[in-house]
């Protein structure tokens, strides 16, 4: 989406003043300092695109500031790697959650969309295999997921934080709920990886610990073998702990146009976009059981 185009959806949102002097809508945070890469001695770096709809500025942006109504981090699937570089404030990547990054800040959320440390997208497979905290690398993985959240909330005080993740995303996603503290204020996965995944998957994580409200959101024609929607049912089943736990599932949609398990298929809730992100929003705001 060009960002002509994110600014125009941006626009069409109600607008509240906001006291504070407006920064860019768009930016993004390095945060580094936090530990060593692991393949070399040098500080890791983990670059996010933060798009803040309260920080418009009506002369330079074309549109009044946005109340903010909460952060919500995006954990794209794969390997987890966008290749951010210096200063680079957009993204090609196709995933469900990125692709809808400017959809969502029109909703009126902070939105942070993170990419894997800069030792993981130098590694050959990112971080697939390594978003539990008991695998390999997952220890790093989880330092980076620490320090994005404590970045966030310090930008953000009084504000909830809530993660999404889509496919493998949805593994960072709930760590942030059980090994990040303070924990993600709710969740919201999207084609959850309930595997079988010999790699990784969301058994290897305690859910039934998890206290946060939870949405579960799953497309009836996905035909990725390890995000099968048939498994939401059991999935809701293990938050026993959960303030609110619920299934969304969504039918129809678009031609696919990549294989069942990649982002432009029902996967990916290819072609029926705006409404997904919808329910979403009103599902974090209350508006609906």
């Amino acid at each position: 989406m060009k960002k002509s185009l994110a600014l125009l959806v941006l626009a069409l949102l109600p607008s509240v003043p906001q006291a504070q002097t407006p920064g860019p809508v768009i930016q993004q945070a390095v945060i580094t300092g936090h530990r060593a890469r692991f393949d070399n001695a040098n500080p890791a770096v983990v670059r996010v695109l933060l798009i803040d709809p309260g920080n418009a500025d009506p002369a330079r942006d074309g549109f009044a500031p946005i109340e903010r109504i909460a952060v919500l981090v995006l954990f794209v699937g794969g390997e987890g790697t966008l290749g951010l570089q210096a200063n680079q404030i957009n993204t090609g990547s196709p995933n469900f959650l990125a692709r809808n990054r400017y959809h969502f800040a029109a909703e009126g959320f902070v939105v942070a969309v993170v990419d894997a440390a800069n030792d993981f997208n130098a590694r050959s497979g990112g971080l697939r295999g390594h978003r539990l905290p008991d695998r390999p690398l997952g220890g790093q993985h989880l330092a980076d997921l620490i320090a994005v959240m404590s970045d966030l909330r310090a930008r953000y005080p009084g504000l909830p934080v809530w993660a999404a993740g889509n496919s493998r995303g949805t593994v960072s996603a709930a760590v942030t709920a059980l090994w990040v503290s303070p924990p993600a204020d709710g969740l919201v996965l999207t084609s959850s990886l309930t595997g079988p995944d010999a790699s990784e998957d969301l058994h290897g994580l305690a859910l039934e610990l998890v206290a946060a409200p939870a949405l579960i959101v799953t497309h009836r024609d996905d035909g990725c073998p390890i995000t099968r929607p048939e498994d939401s049912e059991a999935l809701k089943r293990r938050f026993t702990a959960s303030e609110k736990v619920r299934v969304k599932r969504f039918s129809g949609g678009s031609t696919p146009v990549s294989n069942a398990c990649d982002p432009l298929a029902p996967h990916g809730f290819f072609g029926i976009d705006q409404k997904v992100v919808d329910a979403i929003a009103k599902w974090i705001r209350r508006r609906e059981d």
